[in-house]
C-alpha cells in the first residue's frame, strides 16, 4: 500500500487497533493511531504502517455491549482489501471514559478529513449485517416475551415482590441489547453527520 508523502504534523489518539483478521487475545497489544491531513498511521508489531486517506474504500461504524457499557468500533477497509479496526475499549477490552473521548475525537476528525477530500469515492456504512440484524430482532422479541411479558402477566395474576424483582431484572437485562440493536440498524450515512448513537459516550448516556 502506498504511504502518504505529506510530512504534516500528525494528531495522535491513544486507541487500540487491530489490523487484518482479528486474533484472540486476553489483552490488546497494539495501541496507537494517528491522523494527518492526507494520511493515517497505526502501531502494529513494533512497526508503524501508514496509508493515504485516499486509499480508504469504506468506513464502517458499529457498537456492541459489555454489560451496561457500550464499546464502539470503526473499521476501515482499504482499496487493496486490507482492514484496520479502531475501537473505543481499553487494553483489556473494557469501557473507560478516557478511551471513549479519544475514540469520539478520532472518528470526528477522520470524517472531517474524508469529507473534505472528494477525489475518490468512499462508502460510509453502519450497523450489523442484514442477517445479523434480523436475528437480533428475533432474539429481542423472544427475550421480551420471556423476561417481560411473562412476569408481567404473572404479576397481574399473583402480585408479589418476587415478580416485581423478576420484571425489573428482565428490563435491566434487555435494555443494553435493545439499545445496541436500535443503534446498529444497517444503513449508509453522511460523513458530515456521524450518527451520534454510534459514538460511545452518546450511546451510554443518551
Amino acid at each position: 500500500m502506498p504511504t502518504p508523502s505529506s510530512a504534516a504534523e500528525r494528531k495522535n489518539y491513544n486507541l487500540y487497533v487491530r489490523a487484518g483478521e482479528a486474533k484472540f487475545s486476553w489483552r490488546n497489544p497494539e495501541p496507537g493511531v494517528s491522523l494527518s491531513d492526507d494520511g493515517i498511521a497505526w502501531s502494529a508489531d513494533d512497526r508503524q504502517p501508514e496509508a493515504r486517506l485516499s486509499d480508504i474504500a469504506e468506513v464502517h461504524l458499529q457498537t456492541g455491549s459489555i454489560g451496561q457499557n457500550i464499546i464502539a468500533s470503526c473499521r476501515l477497509r482499504f482499496r487493496d482489501g486490507s482492514t484496520l479496526l479502531v475501537a473505543s475499549n481499553n487494553g483489556y477490552g473494557l469501557q473507560d471514559d478516557a478511551h471513549d473521548k479519544a475514540y469520539c475525537a478520532f472518528v470526528q476528525d477522520l470524517h472531517a478529513r474524508l469529507a473534505a477530500g472528494k477525489e475518490t469515492p468512499i462508502a460510509f456504512t453502519a450497523g450489523f449485517s442484514d442477517a445479523r440484524y434480523r436475528f437480533g430482532k428475533i432474539v429481542i422479541v423472544v427475550a421480551a416475551l420471556f423476561f417481560l411479558v411473562t412476569p408481567a402477566v404473572l404479576l397481574l395474576i399473583m402480585p408479589s415482590w418476587q415478580m416485581i424483582w423478576t420484571l425489573g431484572g428482565g428490563a435491566v437485562l434487555l435494555w443494553p441489547l435493545y439499545r445496541v440493536m436500535r443503534a446498529d440498524a444497517p444503513r449508509i450515512y453522511d460523513p458530515q453527520q456521524v450518527p451520534p448513537e454510534l459514538m460511545p459516550t452518546a450511546s451510554q448516556f443518551g
